[in-house]
């Protein structure tokens, strides 16, 4: 009996062809004859039969692995004692050493003899010639391939020794045949799931474990998965954060699985968009995690490199050798997209889809390909590109080599508008460094192709990535995030408000547009496939209507351990007391006495209420509680958990003691602080409760949603009447602000495009609408026969449509969190760096400041007990709260 030495197996489904499928291997002894030179070689190993190639891989490690190609072969298939052809080409892949280009030895003349060491050479033999008549024949060769094989797959049976214990439990009976998915290849095979482990039992033992399994107690997250644009595929993400990706038979068995698996009490599904989205708004997942959930969520995964995770390409100063995350010059416009960026291209694009006829596309190429992702992974996985290239890198110009080049191509090329991946945002730089020292080539230059080219205001290829990072966390990506996630996941990706966006892809790439399962043709059913996977696909369209801002930064940067923590400024000796204090007199010294209560809450707070007696202040916050506080003592004297969600604004319904309170829940919770219970919950949104209005003469309740709803409710007994409920408006923008007049004969309603209209109460119709230009409306508020209206940075009075006052924050300071009216001629406005400026509203001027001045110290940080969220002033003393959940108290 022939053996072989124990050694690990080279062969990789890496080195088919791209589409071509594996059959089955067999152990032979193989001699080549040069018939040129006359010399011949005998080697054993293993032969791989393919549906485009024979590949031998010899037992030798040193010696390279061959592939054969079916139409190269220039002799009839012969069969005596072993099987025996001609052929012209020979394919080496050499496995000792990095990963390098395969030699293509043409024009020669070689007799390959293959004698199966094991198998019946006449069953072997008429396999082989079945498959190179196809390969001669026919054009759809894996089609015509796979009938052949398709009879031995349904006969194959999962092997039963391989599970673990008896004391396992079938979860289905049947057997399933699924592929296992990996970037650029499947594996066939059969699973077969019990009450603690899936096995995959591949069909052919290309790797040395002949089953994998995995434990169902240590997945963590079950995602669907849309393959080849059939909903057939399901993802499983290991607690270990590994991922495994299956494609099943038809959608019905995926779905089987799915149910059977998500019954189990330690798994997942997957999260619903509406928790990922309150938890990147209250600032408990960083930007770069919403983004990874938001891929998840529209069906991307890096198992699959057609769909693989898009992130949006942020930085655009590669010029300067130090970069200024402060300046908003140093980011991307985030509402347009890549193609837009450039306007003397994007109006060549617009000339042409004009002349166009339907469909119609503005871009011809995608933002996110195969192609583009094996481009940025060639240092670190160079498989992928021998793979795609067929053996090769590709030339070296034009691989990826620069970042400061890749984005001048990308802005100015007409077929290059690729967004990044996840991997500009991460630790791990073998992307960006020739770690493996591949030989990628030489440039016309005469430049060898090494490490990618890093700006000037990198120190490392780890530096590059740690300050990318910092970029996406910044407040600039922070505050203009939702534009993009509009491009790419939400209401601007197909549709007339994309047209509007400049964002109109080829129609293949949205998904949905080709029925894959109604096509009969193979060919054409084929060609589709292929066609998509050139092309690129967007992501599953998330999101329908606008997505909302990041409403609340979080206390302290959530970042990768590797991204440093921007050093804080030492604190002054007295950090209030700059250029003076208190209204007209802020030159006087230690006016106000400055006390902290810290930590109220876990996180922001949201809102609060001064109570009438007791000197109490009712508190509530994004960690779902509400706080009641004594002033007087500075203690926390009651805390109740209203809702899991952010708790985000708050009204009497009767004085002191019961409050209506809004939540990212999209509810409303009625609470009687005095006894500690829910009165009644009003569940009537699509979306976060964002504002409330009770006017307490109509015994109306007025509510403000992300979901563009204006409602009102009548109220009595201190309860909602549910079936009292009334549509006010059908909002165009989502709304973030509602306030009443004194004697409530008029609303104003604010919204996160700037808008605001005022509304007649007594006939509800529209009164007078105003506008702050490119920024959501913070707060309006009443004042006197005014209104003054307060958007991120601008605060503006009008008096029957005309502007009386502009009060301007200058941007170092941070945006506006909430603004006040002191003895109806001091305006106050703070702001989530830590700024509180005063205003006189009689000298339409600014009065000065407390705490710190950022305008001139841009890079100094605010203390996190000073990133004001509200503030309030009652009985000499002002009020302010923080998004960190702390709470100061000023008495002057």
């Amino acid at each position: 009996m022939i053996t072989f030495t124990s050694s690990k197996s080279r062969f990789s489904l890496y080195y088919l062809e791209e589409s071509e499928k594996y059959l089955q291997d067999l152990s032979a002894k193989v001699r080549q004859i040069n018939m040129l030179k006359g010399e011949e070689r005998l080697e054993r190993g293993k032969v791989h039969i393919c549906s485009r190639t024979l590949i031998f891989e010899p037992e030798k490690q040193e010696l390279p692995i061959q592939k054969l190609f079916y139409r190269m072969i220039t002799t009839p298939i012969k069969q005596t004692n072993f099987i025996s052809f001609r052929i012209k080409r020979i394919v080496e892949i050499f496995t000792q050493g990095p990963p390098s280009p395969y030699i293509y030895q043409d024009d020669v003349d070689f007799e390959i003899q293959i004698e199966p060491l094991f198998d019946n050479v006449k069953v072997v033999n008429d396999l082989i010639e079945k498959i190179q008549q196809i390969n001669q024949q026919k054009h759809d060769v894996e089609s015509e391939v796979e009938k052949l094989d398709s009879e031995k797959l349904q006969k194959a049976r999962f092997n039963m020794s391989f599970v673990e214990s008896v004391s396992e439990k079938p979860l289905i009976q049947k057997e399933m045949l699924v592929r296992r998915i990996m970037p650029l290849i499947q594996t066939k095979g059969i699973m077969y799931i019990t009450n603690k482990i899936i096995y995959f039992q591949p069909f052919f033992k290309i790797t040395l474990k002949p089953c994998k399994k995995i434990s169902i107690e240590q997945i963590k997250v079950l995602y669907k998965r849309r393959f080849e644009l059939l909903d057939i595929g399901l993802e499983i993400i290991m607690k270990s954060g590994k991922t495994i990706y299956y494609a099943f038979e038809n959608q019905e068995r995926m779905e089987e699985v799915y149910k059977v698996l998500i019954g189990k009490v330690t798994i997942e599904a997957e999260t619903s968009l509406e928790k990922i989205q309150y938890l990147w708004q209250s600032g408990q997942i960083s930007n770069f995690e919403y983004l990874m959930r938001l891929n998840q969520a529209g069906n991307r995964s890096s198992s699959d490199l057609t769909q693989y995770p898009v992130f949006p390409l942020i930085i655009v100063d590669y010029e300067s050798c130090e970069l200024n995350l402060n300046d908003s010059a140093t980011f991307r416009d985030l509402k347009k997209p890549i193609g837009a960026l450039n306007e003397k291209r994007l109006q060549e694009f617009k000339k042409r889809y004009e002349e166009m006829p339907p469909p119609k596309f503005l871009y011809g190429t995608h933002y996110s390909t195969p192609g583009y992702v094996i481009g940025y992974l060639v240092r670190q996985k160079p498989q992928y590109m021998l793979k795609l290239q067929s053996g090769k890198f590709d030339k070296p110009d034009r691989l990826f080599k620069s970042i400061k080049g890749d984005f001048k191509n990308v802005i100015n090329n007409p077929t290059s508008l690729k967004e990044l991946i996840p991997e500009f945002f991460i630790e791990d730089d073998s992307f960006l460094v020739n770690k493996l020292n591949l030989d990628l080539g030489v440039r016309q230059n005469q430049k060898k192709v090494g490490d990618v080219k890093l700006p000037k205001w990198a120190k490392s290829a780890k530096d590059y990535l740690r300050l990318n990072r910092m970029a996406l966390e910044s407040d600039y990506v922070s505050n203009e995030l939702h534009h993009w996630i509009d491009l790419i996941f939400g209401y601007k990706q197909k549709g007339p408000h994309s047209v509007e966006a400049n964002n109109v892809f080829h129609y293949l790439t949205y998904e949905g547009t080709v029925q894959l399962s109604q096509m009969q043709d193979p060919i054409e059913r084929q060609a589709s496939i292929c066609q998509i996977n050139e092309f690129g696909q967007c992501p599953k369209q998330l999101f329908k209507i606008q997505h909302p801002p990041k409403c609340a930064l979080r206390a302290g940067q959530i970042m990768y351990k590797f991204v440093e923590q921007i050093p804080k400024q030492k604190q002054e000796e007295i950090p209030i007391n700059v250029d003076g204090l208190m209204w007209e007199h802020l030159d006087k010294k230690d006016q106000f006495r400055h006390k902290m209560i810290q930590k109220v809450h876990k996180t922001n707070i949201t809102d609060l209420i001064v109570l009438e007696r007791k000197n109490l202040l009712v508190t509530i916050g994004q960690d779902g509680f509400l706080k009641v506080i004594d002033l007087k003592e500075l203690i926390v004297l009651k805390s109740f958990k209203v809702d899991e969600f952010c708790l985000s604004c708050i009204v009497t319904l009767k004085q002191d003691e019961i409050f209506a309170i809004g939540s990212w829940g999209s509810q409303i919770h009625v609470f009687n602080i005095n006894y500690g219970s829910k009165v009644q919950m009003v569940q009537r949104f699509n979306n976060s409760v964002s504002s409330l209005v009770y006017l307490m003469k109509k015994k109306t309740l007025i509510t403000g949603s992300w979901d563009c709803s204006l409602k009102r409710f009548e109220c009595s007994e201190n309860q909602i009447k549910q079936d009292s409920e009334e549509m006010i408006d059908d909002w165009e923008a989502q709304i973030t602000h509602i306030s009443a007049t004194e004697d409530e004969s008029m609303i104003a309603v604010g919204d996160i495009d700037g808008r605001v209209i005022t509304i007649n109460t007594n006939n509800w119709t529209q009164h007078n609408h105003y506008e702050i230009n490119g920024e959501k409306i913070v707060k309006s508020l009443f004042f006197r026969k005014s209104l003054l209206v307060v958007g991120d940075t601008q605060i503006k009075m009008f008096s029957n449509g005309s502007q009386l006052l502009d009060f301007k924050i200058d941007k170092n300071n941070g945006l506006i969190t909430d603004i006040i009216i002191d003895h109806d001629k001091y305006l106050i406005a703070c702001t989530k760096k830590g700024y509180v400026a005063v205003f006189s509203m009689v000298l339409e001027s600014k009065l000065g400041y407390l705490f710190t001045d950022f305008s001139n110290q841009n890079d100094l940080i605010g203390n996190q007990d000073q990133q004001f969220t509200k503030m309030i002033i009652k009985n000499k003393t002002l009020i302010l709260t923080s998004q960190n959940g702390s709470i100061n108290v000023l008495q002057y």
